[in-house]
Formats: C-alpha cells, structure tokens, sequence
C-alpha cells in the first residue's frame, strides 16, 4: 500500500496528496463516527429510525470541509472570501436548525434518554471534524504552502516513532506507559522510539527537503521531538475512544491493521504543530 501511494505521488505531486488527504478525511469521519453508531446499535438505541440522521451528518461534514478548504475552493472557482463566509455561515445555520428539528421527532418512553443518545452522537460529530478532519485540513495548507516534502518528513517522523516504539518494546519493554487506555505500550518503547526519532531527523530532512536551508537541521530535531512526545498522545487518545465502545478498531481497511483512523491517529496531531511552526520560524529564516 506504501508502495502504491509513492508511486502515486511521483506522477501526481502535490494535486496527488491533496486528494489522497480528502479521501484520508472522508474514512477518518466515517470510521469514529461509526464506532459510536455501532456501540448504540447493539444497546437497541431508536435514534436510528430516524432515517435523516445519515443526512444531517454527512451535512455537518460537508460544511467542515467546505470551512476548512476555502482556500482550495476559492482557487478553484470565482467565489470570493466574503461569498464563502456567506456560504458557511448558511450551511451552519442550517445544521443548527437541523438538529433541533431532528431532537423535536424524538418521543415516545424514554425520550430523555434518546435525547441523550442524539445529543451523543451529535458531539461525536463535531468532535471528529475538529479533532480528525479539522487538524488533518492543516496538511493541505502546508503542502500548497511549503511542499510536499514538509509533509512527507513529518509522516516519515511519525511513522519512525511508532516502528521503533514497537521494536524497543518487544525488546526491552518491562514498564507499562499507560496500562489502561493502551496496554501494550511501554515506557522503554516510548522513550527509545523518542531517541531514535531524534537521531534520524537530520539526515531524513536532507532526503525529504534538500536545498542549502538555514537551520534545517534545527527545524528538523524541533519536529521530532514534538513527534516523539506529544504525537502518540493521538495514539493513547484513539484507544481510550475505541475501549469506550467495545471496539478492536476503527474499520478493517488494511488487513491487521485496522482502519484508517487506527493508521493516522498521531499523524493528524501533527499537522497542525508542522504547519504554524514553519509559518512563525521557517518562512521567516528560508
């Protein structure tokens, strides 16, 4: 799958990425919201009769996307900032009204209950698109900003992370990270796969960015460190969700390994970091 999507980006370049990252961002959506849909399913929830879920929910993911690619939009059309503005502000409204239409048709025994399921999956909702598909749209900004290459490196970082954590732990791991959210990390795979990150972030940039840069170097070991202590939190985060709900994984994408959500749960908390750090230090020294 690696191999197809390299081959992909050597034809495609940065168009290619961009529309590997919609896609990315559709599946991120569906498989958590998913999750919650099917934890309530097995506990006999009635919200699902109401067949215009699907359709407020899908609603509040277009008016995300639309928000979080104005810029791409505007590119691409002869729509102005403030006609985007205008346009947002609309499909917000619209979802508000939406949902308390949606909360009116709730009745029957036990309605505060299903007020309540409703009101969950509502705040499921909206924080996937904050927390997965908000933080995600930062990777299109960065690579229509900066290049690919600020992109790649950084998913290279993470990817060296989480690689090498695994092979410390099954190497040296005795002492459990966080036993009740994910029991298999251990603090000597946290900490060697933090070391390790750090040691192959200079000669790893030089492959990913190239150029006579200033302090790239610097920038480099900056972003590891952050993918090496505050990234896999993404990790710890996704399993607690997947724990709450009595699930193994998020979906069943990539045969043992789960979904795309269990493949780019850290890599999402990286986005955003990647992109305002090279806006507030690299521009400006590059």
């Amino acid at each position: 799958m690696l191999g197809a999507t390299f081959l992909l980006l050597k034809y495609t370049g940065e168009k290619g990425l961009i529309g590997l990252i919609l896609l990315m961002q559709l599946g991120l959506y569906s498989e958590s919201t998913g999750v919650v849909e099917a934890f309530q399913a097995k506990k006999g929830s009635s919200i699902d009769k109401i067949k215009s879920y699907p359709v407020m929910k899908w609603w509040w993911f277009m008016t995300a996307m639309i928000f979080s690619g104005r810029d791409l939009i505007m590119q691409h059309t002869s729509l102005t900032g403030d006609q985007m503005n205008l346009m947002n502000f609309c499909m917000s409204a619209a979802s508000l009204v939406g949902a308390v239409i949606q909360l009116a048709m709730l009745s029957g025994p036990g309605t505060e209950d299903l007020y309540r399921e409703y009101l969950g999956k509502l705040a499921c909702c909206h924080f996937s698109l904050l927390f997965l598909v908000g933080q995600s749209s930062f990777w299109i900004k960065t690579v229509q900003e900066y290049g690919l290459g600020w992109v790649l490196f950084p998913a290279f970082l993470v990817i060296v992370n989480d690689t090498m954590a695994y092979v410390f732990g099954v190497l040296m791991g005795k002492h459990k990270l966080i036993p009740k959210l994910s029991p298999k990390k251990t603090v000597e795979g946290f900490v060697g796969a933090g070391l390790s990150t750090v040691a192959i972030a200079s000669p790893l940039v030089k492959r990913c960015i190239g150029g006579d840069i200033p302090n790239l170097g610097r920038h480099a070991i900056i972003l590891a460190v952050y993918a090496s202590l505050v990234s896999p939190f993404g990790g710890f985060l996704a399993s607690a969700v997947k724990r709450a709900h009595g699930a193994k994984d998020f979906g069943a994408l990539i045969p043992g390994h789960g979904g795309v959500v269990d493949r780019f749960d850290c890599q999402v908390v990286t986005a955003p970091f990647v992109y305002l750090y090279l806006k507030n230090f690299y521009k400006v020294e590059s």
